[in-house]
C-alpha cells in the first residue's frame, strides 16, 4: 500500500479491493511524464481517449482531481503530486517483480536517454555497439540536446548532466569525472604562433561557448588572474565549438572525452597541461525510477559508469 495524504486515506481506499490497479497508475505516470494524453498515447500505443478514461477512473476511485486539463497542457494538482510519488514507486516495484519472475531473460523494453550532443557523439555512439550486443532487447532512444532540460521536459527515463546540479528530488548516480584539455589545431598555432607561457595566450583567439560562461575561463596555476584571449567566434553547441577549433579559428577548453581522439590523431595539440587550473567535471546520471526495480536502466547505468571511468583515465 502506498502512503498519501489524509484525503486518500478516507473513503474509497479503506478496502484493499478498491485500491487503484497498477496498470492505471502506470498510465497516470506516463501521461505526466509525456506531458499529455496524446504524447503518452503514442508512447503506449493506446488511444488518448482510453488514457483519459483511465485517469478519470483513478480520480473517481480516489475522490480527488489529479490533473488540471487544458487544450494545450496538463498540470498536476496537489493531490496529483502526492499520488505521482507513490505511483512511480508502485510501478517500479511491479516492473521489478515482473523481471524478477523472469530472471533467465535478458533486460528488455524501452529506455529513453537525454544527453548533451558531444557526449553522445564522442562517448556513447562509438561504444554503443558493445552494449547492444550484450543487451539486444533494450530498445534505446537517444535524445541529444545541449539545452539543460529536466526529465519532465525531455520525457526521458535517464538524463546525463555535467558539472554542478540544482537541488532536486530525482535520484542521481555519479558516473565519474572528466579532466579538462586546453587545445588548438597545429595549423592555427603555426599561423598565430605557439605560446611559450600561459600569459602568451592573451595574444591568441578563443572559440567560446555561448553558455555557461565558465567554460571559457582560462585559469593557470601560478597566475593570479585568468588569461583572456580575444573572442574569435561564439557557438551555442559544443560540437560546433570543436569543429571551429579544428578549422583553425582559435583555442578552446574541452572535456577530455570530446577531444581524446583528436589529440591521439594529432588533429589537435594540448596547451599547458600541467598549468591549467580547472577542476575535473562531474558526470552525473539523473533518473526517477529506482534502477534496482528496472533492470534495463540498471544495466545501462553500469555500462555508462564503466564508459565514463575509462574515458577519465584515457
Amino acid at each position: 500500500m502506498f502512503c498519501v495524504n489524509s484525503q486518500f486515506r478516507k473513503g474509497s481506499l479503506r478496502r484493499m479491493h478498491e485500491l487503484p490497479q497498477t496498470r492505471d497508475l502506470a498510465v497516470f505516470v506516463a501521461v505526466v511524464d509525456h506531458g499529455g494524453f496524446a504524447e503518452a498515447g503514442r508512447f503506449l500505443r493506446l488511444a488518448p481517449s482510453t488514457l483519459s478514461r483511465t485517469v478519470s477512473r483513478l480520480e473517481a476511485q480516489l475522490g480527488a482531481s489529479l490533473l488540471r486539463r487544458s487544450t494545450r497542457a496538463i498540470e498536476l494538482t496537489p493531490e496529483g503530486r502526492d499520488l505521482l510519488v507513490a505511483a512511480r514507486d508502485i510501478v517500479a516495484r511491479a516492473e521489478g517483480l515482473s523481471e524478477l519472475a523472469t530472471q533467465s531473460r535478458a533486460p528488455r523494453g524501452p529506455l529513453r536517454v537525454d544527453a548533451p550532443v558531444p557526449f553522445v557523439l564522442h562517448a556513447i555512439a562509438p561504444n554503443l555497439g558493445g552494449f547492444h550486443r550484450t543487451y539486444p532487447e533494450v530498445d534505446l532512444t537517444l535524445d541529444m540536446s545541449d539545452a539543460v532540460t529536466g526529465l519532465f521536459g525531455s520525457h526521458a527515463d535517464l538524463a546525463i548532466r555535467f558539472g554542478p546540479l540544482d537541488n532536486s528530488d530525482m535520484l542521481r548516480r555519479k558516473l565519474g569525472r572528466q579532466p579538462w584539455k586546453l587545445v588548438a589545431a597545429p595549423h592555427y598555432l603555426r599561423r598565430a604562433g605557439h605560446p611559450a607561457r600561459p600569459e602568451d595566450l592573451a595574444g591568441l583567439a578563443q572559440v567560446r561557448f555561448a553558455a555557461p560562461d565558465h567554460m571559457n575561463e582560462l585559469r593557470f596555476h601560478g597566475l593570479a588572474q585568468p588569461v583572456r584571449p580575444r573572442a574569435a567566434v561564439t557557438a551555442t553547441n559544443g560540437e560546433a565549438v570543436r569543429r571551429l577549433v579544428l578549422g583553425g579559428l582559435g583555442i578552446a577548453r574541452f572535456s577530455q572525452f570530446m577531444v581524446a581522439e583528436d589529440l591521439a590523431a594529432g588533429r589537435l595539440v594540448e596547451l599547458f597541461p600541467d598549468r591549467l587550473d580547472a577542476e575535473p567535471l562531474n558526470v552525473t546520471a539523473l533518473y526517477m525510477t529506482r534502477s534496482s526495480g528496472l533492470r534495463r536502466l540498471a544495466v545501462f547505468l553500469n555500462w555508462l559508469e564503466a564508459l565514463v571511468q575509462r574515458a577519465g583515465r584515457a
